[in-house]
């Protein structure tokens, strides 16, 4: 698994930069979460452990991650209050958004894979990264629309 504090702290010390308790925390919780938390859910988890924090610092720090390459952010809505973050992963990974419980599903799909070749074979471009965002409903929604549908029925 990926060590970001870690990772955070070298970068840190390579430009002068020191770890702040609030740092740490917002750090530690992110590499404690599973799925792609927004920052407005990072800032709740850690504002429980320390009450002085504010959603602002969470962003800062979530800007500087990301352009230290230690976190990406997808944007799966118009919206930005929507933007999600994970840890930088080191291969490239591709999403599905459920639009009823917002649950976001990573998979990894050859076929984008030769669809990014086709394209730099006939444009000369080169492709150095993608996004691919599939939206509908996951396995529970879909059971639970079924469910409704049923029950209407009867």
């Amino acid at each position: 698994m990926i060590n970001l504090l870690e990772q955070a702290q070298q970068r840190l010390n390579a430009s002068g930069g020191r770890m702040t308790i609030q740092r740490q925390l917002i750090l530690e919780t992110i590499q404690e979460m599973s799925g792609h938390p927004t920052a407005e859910e990072i800032y709740e988890l850690v504002l429980a452990r320390d009450d002085s924090l504010h959603l602002s610092t969470v962003y800062r720090t979530l800007r500087w991650l990301e352009n230290e390459g230690l976190v990406t952010s997808r944007l799966f809505d118009d919206e930005r209050r929507q933007e999600r973050f994970d840890p930088a992963l080191p291969s490239e990974h591709y999403h599905f958004l459920c639009q009823n419980c917002k649950t976001v599903i990573e998979f990894n799909n050859l076929l984008v894979n030769a669809i990014k070749a086709q394209f730099e074979l006939h444009s000369g471009a080169y492709v150095e990264q993608g996004s691919v965002v599939l939206y509908g409903l996951c396995r529970e929604c879909r059971q639970l629309l079924a469910d409704d549908k049923t029950l209407a029925l009867d």
